[in-house]
């Protein structure tokens, strides 16, 4: 399931207490933004929701001066500008009543700021009871000609395709993990590995052992030279005497 959530507070104080208090625990850290910068928070790890910004979510779709409405299981929050301007919680037991609470607050916070008259108020609605709640805020929010102003954004499935999750801890120390690896091979391989390599490809051996080699070749040749006059001397002086007594007989 999808999860949209609230990331644009005021102080890092209200963002870390958004994620704390009784719904949530300090199990799981994770990362919310506000004004562009990232703040630590704290997300319960039984929940196994997809979470992401509602406020980067209407400044990826909506245009300045527009209103967005965000209904889920258990809140409405209005956004206009890309930042909170109303917030309630929604009562099962009451839903209706609640909505339609919350829908004359919005058509009220709407019309002062288009100066009374309404052309368009966007919603995304992230809930089981989503086509009743629907009918609810369409049949709530018509203006003074009777149109309906409420215009879906689209299913929250294809909404947040695009948009990349918050990073959670483990995703922030993954990634961190294949940076600093990588930086390291790249920096020996610079340093090191590189001398290393070419030494085996291109290696001469020095001169000096070939000199020595050499040496001992000459050596060697030496020593079969002497073997082999003192074998050729010996084999003359066999055949010679074979050769005088054959000559006697």
């Amino acid at each position: 399931m999808v999860r949209l959530v609230i990331t644009d507070f005021a102080t890092k104080e209200d963002s870390e207490f958004f994620y704390i208090r009784d719904e949530f625990d300090i199990s799981q850290n994770m990362f919310t933004y506000h004004s562009f910068k990232k703040y630590s928070v704290y997300l319960s790890k039984y929940t196994n929701d997809d979470i992401y910004s509602l406020n980067l979510l209407s400044r990826k779709y909506l245009k300045k001066n527009q209103f967005l409405i965000h209904i889920a299981d258990g809140e409405y929050v209005i956004l206009f500008n890309h930042k909170t301007v109303y917030s309630a919680k929604i009562n099962q037991n009451f839903i209706t009543d609640d909505m339609i609470k919350s829908i004359l607050i919005t058509k009220h916070i709407a019309m002062l700021s288009s100066g009374g008259s309404i052309d368009s108020i966007y919603y995304v609605i992230n809930s089981k009871f989503k086509h009743a709640i629907e009918n609810i805020l369409k049949q709530n929010t018509k203006n003074e000609k009777q149109e309906v102003v409420a215009k879906s954004l689209g299913e929250i499935e294809e909404l947040v395709k695009p948009l990349k999750s918050l990073d959670t801890s483990k995703s922030h120390f993954t990634k961190l993990f294949y940076i600093t690896s990588l930086t390291t091979v790249s920096l020996w391989f610079v340093f090191m590995g590189l001398e290393t390599f070419t030494n085996k490809i291109f290696y001469t051996e020095p001169l000096e052992n070939l000199t020595k080699e050499i040496e001992i070749e000459k050596q060697l040749a030496k020593r079969q030279q002497i073997i082999l006059n003192t074998n050729e001397k010996k084999y003359k002086e066999l055949t010679d005497c074979i050769s005088i007594n054959e000559d006697f007989r």
